[in-house]
């Protein structure tokens, strides 16, 4: 608790100092975390920089002093918890039922110039820091970023859980080839390094480049080689978009894994992965899914390849309005973990949610996990269903 106090109390301090100089606020880029995918029009209009100082001495001074500093700062968070029981075929013992918190997440972000954003995200439940990076940001066709944040595979990894439509949240293939498989041991898709992005054509095209460690988060490279990953992504119209990325490079393995036993651990393996999809939406919604409802459709294709062994999947996702804020959704979701052991799971997942308040949820699915005989004979496992409630709280 006393690293997050101490990296809380340096944003605090940083927007303070720099506050000094209020002139050219209003030119402040918007604090946007990343991590949800999409700008809180919202926070922004209620939270613009002064214009102008006050004259010094004057008694309104620690009142301005005390907005500026609010206006560069944004907090957030969301807790997620609920009930999950399994039922596995023809074998009861292995049956389960808990009601569990999945994460609390605190997320800090601060506009520390007109050009340079910070950005702080803690997970208490594992009690881990999830992210930290500083981003230069001259122009909205070219931003650099510094530190660890989700990596850009794929179209579903840098989404946030507030917003995806499964409780699981993500679908196999995202999951397992943006660092959930155990050669990597790094399911919270995320990475240190070096990212450079930004929009063109009218904020059409958006390309990401991002030079990452390829292993878990908060450690240092294990094998001193660097992953690259490349993405682009295109609005053909505002509420429709396709997207490519790949990646390549190296991973030193710090576990064993059924699905690949070939590599031992220690041993530094090639690794590539590739993804393509696309999301339409009916309307262009932003981030507001409590009064602005729409259609949705996301599908990708994913696969890699890990040393000689590789992979595939493909996942299909929608959320319907039936009324007011009730939602329909499902999900198919197949992944083949090694296509030459046909090591294949599809997953059918249907259920529905009622958006309280903004990003405010409930949430009650069904799913239904069917096992290929390769899975089952390396996993021992047999089909199973599952029953997931989960009530979101977000701010």
């Amino acid at each position: 608790m006393n690293k997050i106090t101490t990296m809380l109390a340096a944003l605090l301090c940083s927007a303070a100092v720099l506050a000094e100089e209020p002139k050219g606020l209003d030119k402040i880029l918007p604090a946007v975390s990343d991590y949800s995918g999409d700008t809180d029009a919202a926070f922004l209009e209620a939270h613009q920089p002064l214009l102008q100082a006050p004259a010094e001495g004057s008694e309104k001074d620690a009142k301005y002093w005390a907005e500026a500093v609010g206006s560069r700062l944004k907090v957030t968070g969301y807790a997620q918890g609920g009930y999950t029981a399994t039922f596995q075929e023809g074998n009861s013992s292995a049956n389960t039922n808990t009601f569990d918190m999945k994460r609390i997440i605190l997320m800090v972000g601060a506009n520390i110039t007109k050009e340079f954003y910070a950005f702080f995200m803690h997970e208490f439940k594992g009690g881990n820091v999830m992210e930290y990076y500083m981003e230069y940001r001259p122009t909205k066709a070219f931003n650099l970023r510094l530190g660890q944040s989700k990596t850009e595979l794929s179209m579903e990894n840098p989404m946030s859980p507030t917003v995806l439509e499964s409780i699981t949240p993500m679908s196999q293939s995202v999951g397992w080839l943006c660092g959930g498989d155990p050669l990597m041991s790094n399911g919270s898709g995320r990475d240190m390094g070096l990212m450079a992005y930004g929009d063109l054509f009218n904020n059409k095209l958006r390309y990401v480049v991002e030079v990452i460690n390829g292993g878990q988060i908060n450690k240092n490279d294990r094998n001193n080689q660097k992953d690259v990953i490349a993405k682009l992504e295109y609005r053909i119209v505002p509420n429709f978009r396709v997207s490519v990325s790949g990646q390549k490079g190296y991973g030193c393995a710090v576990e064993k894994s059924v699905f690949n036993p070939n590599i031992k651990v220690d041993e530094t393996y090639r690794k590539d992965r590739y993804a393509a999809g696309f999301e339409w939406k009916s309307k262009v919604t932003g981030t507001d899914y409590f009064k602005n409802r729409c259609a949705m459709v996301r599908c990708e294709v994913l696969g890699g390849r890990d040393g000689n062994v590789g992979s595939f999947g493909v996942y299909g996702s929608t959320a319907i309005p039936l009324y007011k804020q009730l939602d329909a959704v499902a999900m198919v979701d197949y992944f083949n973990k090694n296509t030459d052991l046909g090591a294949k799971q599809t997953n059918l997942m249907a259920g529905v949610q009622y958006w309280i308040h903004k990003k405010c949820r409930l949430q009650a699915q069904y799913m239904y996990s069917a096992k290929s005989n390769g899975m089952k004979n390396l996993t021992g496992s047999k089909n199973y269903s599952t029953i997931l409630t989960q009530v979101q709280i977000a701010f």
